[in-house]
């Protein structure tokens, strides 16, 4: 019987951003946990807030403003000299987005500087310059096309500096903490692969206004009942302060 041939076709400059991020994830060093957190006053009051911020302003709120007294979720293992922790003083989060590249989807980190000390507001208006802004006007998505269109050789040699060498080029780069989500396409991601000591993932929100919150998590850095305890106080975040924050929201529209 015959066989189908195979056409051998060379990696696009998307699949090659997903190679090089796959090859530095921390696969055997991560685990995952999960909770299933209740949120419908926060269902209600985004709705009624304007602007309507996105789940990925809120989510990323939610989590900075649980994680400020676990310096671990802002930390980063280096493996040179020897393998150590490096601790930042303050936290950056990289929202990862897709934005088409030609004829295809590539995925770039868009960077929140301290989100857990700006408004709803403020960071949905980021995310949003991000996400529709011309690419060639975002510094940090210029750098990373420059960076993705070197050969191979050099462009891991880069990444690998900036992620175990250089503290500095690292938070620059990957920030201290990744946020993920397929929930506009109804899905949950499983497995996530990260570079980052927490990467936060979460499905989508359900009509009772439950959502299941991922955090993949390096074991080098911590132990579990950390992240035990931080997914549940970012539950404890979402049914306060912001379901607060979005209420002064919609006060301000009215007034």
């Amino acid at each position: 019987m015959a066989q189908p041939k195979c056409h051998r076709k060379a990696l696009s400059l998307g699949r090659g951003v997903l190679c090089d991020y796959v090859h530095y994830c921390e696969s055997g060093h991560s685990a995952t946990a999960e909770r299933l957190m209740r949120v419908p006053a926060v269902v209600a009051a985004r709705l009624a807030a304007l602007p309507r911020p996105s789940w990925a302003a809120i989510m990323t709120r939610a989590f900075a403003l649980a994680a400020r007294n676990h310096p671990e979720m802002r930390s980063a293992y280096f493996s040179f000299p020897w393998g150590h922790i490096g601790e930042y003083e303050w936290p950056i989060a990289n929202v990862i987005m897709v934005r088409r590249v030609g004829d295809e989807d590539v995925l770039f980190l868009a960077p929140l500087h301290q989100p857990e000390s700006q408004s709803l507001q403020a960071l949905d208006a980021h995310l949003r310059r991000y996400q529709e802004a011309p690419l060639e006007s975002i510094h940090a998505f210029r750098q990373a096309m420059r960076i993705n269109r070197l050969p191979r050789l050099i462009r891991r040699f880069l990444w690998w500096l900036s992620l175990n060498v250089f503290p500095n080029h690292r938070v620059r780069d990957f920030g201290t903490f990744g946020v993920t989500t397929m929930s506009p396409y109804g899905a949950k991601t499983l497995q996530v692969p990260s570079l980052w000591a927490a990467l936060l993932h979460y499905g989508p929100i359900s009509d009772a206004g439950e959502v299941s919150v991922g955090l993949v998590f390096d074991h080098r850095i911590m132990d579990g009942g950390v992240v035990g305890y931080t997914l549940m106080e970012m539950e404890q975040v979402l049914q306060h302060e912001i379901v607060a924050e979005l209420q002064s929201m919609r006060g301000a529209q009215a007034a």
